[in-house]
């Protein structure tokens, strides 16, 4: 069994199952169905344009008339009236609005058919297979004794999706069909219930000599994309149709596929992207290679190996020569059959070895690298095998989003992380508004929701997620770390700085004093819970609300004075971070998730939102306080044996409590949230899950998970003098190693203060280790 890959011995029987191949801009699902091919692709930037016209209501003028009915504990009261707002805006009725959906964009149906045989049947040695390292999957199985073969990947030099059919010495005909995937009824009604009507998408078929393109247009809005598809082969001539192509061949057959967004459908021209595709290599190889020279070197910054008993995965057949063997007409014994098996085993015997949790790592960082191009993973990644979308598969940024990026900079894939921050920036004007709608304030106010506008339109009376307010704040931290990772001041100074500037700049506006002169946040929400015995999350005073404003004054005062720069703003930020309101405990010896004595904690809920200090790393408050320390515990360990009703939901609520005990050195709860997303939340294909099952296709955690488990094995924390500069790092090796990670070898992880970390431990003790410091940093190593 190859480690950086799976293969498998049936086509997938759902979208959800099938191979995933991207470059960060476009994904492809490969079902691997052996006559009748199905090639899903999505647009990491097409969203079906729905909601595009919604704006923010203008709450900022009723903010004053919020706070009190808050005060007065009328929180019912002041959750309606951004809903009777949105009436008056429109015409009276009230609906939950939603962001723009992802959604399935092209679908490529490739028939293969062999003319010397009479009749198609009897598919023998089937296997498919997908290569973590260079991102290529390969169908392979016998069709009456004959050998057919399909590889596929989608190339980031290149932009465009490869793939190559070939049938070994045996001519085929192949009838590729381009064209809109189906709306099923779930899709129908999807788009009924989310936005009272179905899209309409119009298409306009063309046929070029040998091309075959789809322009589809958005109905009424003169925008789409397009679809392109051109096929070549050493000997045999291709005939297009609108939407098809068709070639008979007795060898390789090459086939290029390229899906763009068009802004003004009626004036484009498909020559250009035509040309453009001819250009390139005719060699598939020659494609792979260059693809694989860009993938290969971010995948394998990092590598990990755990149970050095068990860690080679591979058959001895692979052993021996290194790589997977996964040549043409490759018989089922040649490509192994334990991917299935490891998957099987561990559901059934209710603990996940040290294989499986390898393979969680290896597959999470691959589908998250695969799937950050010019944006970011949005909920699906950069996948979608249907019109019915969880949640849209937008952007939620009040905790998928973060937990898919978390991985990124440990793990040395900076790049990736970048493609957050082009996001961020690109709908910096929209916050802007959302910021004076909303609040009447200077500043940036990131929604809980997003896709292809940053505007906050999505709440209702249950969920008022307008008085979110962390959100900017919580960008504004991997900012801050990808400084500390990198050590790229330039990118401080002309990124970040002026980003959490803007942050800092609506607390300014927004918080106004309580009657002991602390801050106050009024409105505030703890995402998606309510407290117990209320019927909305209105609240005061949101321990993630606090946090977040804390963590981002820190974090711009250290960084400042550690470049030596803001100095008219630095006394103005310790002066607000002075006045923040202090943690709370409950009676049960619990952080509470407000810091207010009016709400009680409900601990059955999926969020860990009140532990947000504590996702990347442990505040010197909390370090240096044993009852506060001892209080974040208890919080997550009764929010696990007390939670019922929302057992097995959101997966990345997980990685938030296996976060916050990795930070508190709790390896007991690590392996307990380890071990529960491993049997519970991932397909046979090792792609994760939102919830149990494995139901609803979701990226949060293959970005999360590897986090989690670099997290374990080592952390490093800025240590600060009396003026808040950074004078050097503490490097913690082992804080919280599970039990099935006990025994293991990391190579390439990536530490805050530009560190490289390699490193063997046996039985949960350090056998040998090697800091690479290019920075020349200085540090000392617990």
């Amino acid at each position: 069994m190859n480690r950086n890959g799976y293969t498998l011995h049936r086509p997938a029987s759902r979208w959800e199952d099938g191979m995933l191949c991207g470059n960060g801009t476009v994904g492809v699902i490969v079902m691997g169905e052996p006559e009748r091919e199905r090639l899903i692709l999505s647009h990491e930037q097409l969203f079906v344009p729905m909601n595009r016209h919604e704006r923010p209501i203008e709450m900022g003028g009723r903010l004053p008339d919020i706070r009190r009915l808050i005060a007065e504990g009328q929180e019912d009261e002041a959750a309606d009236l951004p809903v009777e707002l949105f009436r008056q805006s429109h015409g009276g009725a009230y609906d939950l609005l939603w962001t723009d959906p992802f959604f399935p964009a092209v679908e490529l149906t490739i028939r293969t058919r062999m003319p010397d045989i009479a009749a198609s049947g009897g598919v023998d040695d089937y296997a498919r297979s997908l290569d973590y390292a260079n991102g290529e999957a390969v169908v392979g199985f016998r069709l009456e004794g004959r050998s057919c073969e399909r590889r596929v990947f989608i190339s980031r030099p290149d932009s465009v999706c490869v793939v190559r059919l070939n049938t070994e010495n045996t001519p085929a005909d192949y009838e590729l069909s381009l064209g809109l995937p189906q709306i099923t009824q779930e899709g129908r009604d999807f788009y009924t219930e989310c936005f009272g009507m179905e899209p309409v998408f119009i298409t306009h078929p063309q046929a070029y000599a040998d091309a075959a393109v789809c322009i589809c247009e958005f109905g009424g809005t003169g925008s789409g994309y397009a679809e392109f598809a051109t096929i070549t082969s050493g000997d045999g001539k291709a005939v297009a149709g609108d939407g098809t192509l068709s070639i008979h061949s007795t060898g390789p057959v090459r086939v290029l596929l390229s899906l763009i967004p068009v802004e003004e459908i009626h004036s484009f021209s498909a020559q250009e992207e035509i040309a453009r595709l001819r250009a390139l290599p005719a060699e598939y190889n020659e494609l792979l290679l260059r693809h694989e020279s860009v993938h290969k070197e971010r995948y394998t910054r990092i590598d990990l190996r755990l149970d050095s008993d068990s860690h080679d995965l591979r058959t001895p057949e692979e052993a021996e020569t290194g790589t997977a063997s996964r040549g043409i007409g490759a018989s089922r014994s040649d490509m192994g059959g334990s991917d299935e098996s490891l998957w099987s085993e561990a559901r059934a015997s209710a603990e996940a070895p040290p294989a499986f949790l390898e393979k969680m790592f290896h597959a999470g960082r691959y589908e998250t690298l695969s799937s950050c191009g010019e944006w970011p993973p949005n909920l699906q990644g950069v996948w979608a095998g249907s019109h019915n979308v969880p949640w849209c598969s937008d952007y939620t940024q009040d905790g998928n989003l973060p937990t898919v990026i978390s991985g990124l900079l440990p793990s040395g894939d900076f790049e990736s992380l970048l493609s957050y921050f082009d996001y961020q920036e690109s709908m910096l004007d929209h916050y802007r508004e959302n910021s004076r709608a909303l609040y009447g304030c200077r500043g940036i106010h990131i929604p809980t929701r997003s896709s292809s506008t940053g505007y906050d339109i999505h709440f209702s009376p249950e969920y008022p997620m307008t008085f979110w307010t962390a959100g900017a704040a919580w960008a504004s931290h991997f900012y801050y770390d990808y400084w500390l990772y990198t050590g790229d001041d330039a990118f401080f100074r002309d990124r970040a700085l002026p980003f959490m500037r803007e942050a800092a700049l609506f607390y300014e506006d927004f918080l106004i004093e309580d009657v002991d002169g602390r801050w106050l946040f009024s409105p505030s929400y703890s995402p998606e819970n309510t407290p117990l015995g209320r019927s909305n999350s209105t609240a005061l005073n949101a321990t993630m609300d606090i946090a977040a404003a804390k963590e981002l004054l820190h974090h711009l005062i250290t960084d400042c004075r550690t470049l030596e720069i803001e100095d008219d703003s630095l006394s103005k930020w310790t002066q607000m971070l002075a006045k923040m309101p202090d943690y709370r405990i409950n009676a049960d010896g619990a952080l509470t998730e407000w810091a207010s004595p009016l709400y009680e904690d409900r601990y059955d809920h999926r969020h860990a939102s009140h532990l947000y200090m504590l996702y990347a790393d442990i505040p010197e408050e909390i370090r240096r306080d044993p009852i506060l320390y001892a209080a974040c515990e208890q919080a997550y360990r009764l929010k696990r044996e007390l939670k019922k009703n929302e057992q097995g939901t959101m997966s990345f609520g997980l990685v938030q409590t296996g976060m916050a005990a990795a930070h508190l050195r709790d390896a007991e709860m690590v392996e307990a949230m380890l071990q529960s997303m491993a049997l519970n939340n991932y397909y046979v294909t090792f792609a994760s899950s939102h919830d149990y099952g494995p139901t609803l296709f979701n990226a949060d955690i293959s970005g999360g998970v590897p986090a989690l488990m670099l997290e374990a094995i080592a952390q490093a924390s800025p240590r600060t003098d009396g003026h808040s500069v950074i004078c050097g790092y503490e490097i913690r090796l082992l804080p919280a190693i599970p039990k099935s990670m006990r025994s293991g070898q990391v190579t390439g992880l990536r530490l805050r203060g530009g560190f490289s970390l390699d490193m063997t431990w046996q039985s949960g003790q350090v056998t040998d280790y090697r800091i690479h410091n290019p920075l020349e940093r200085d540090y000392e190593v617990q």
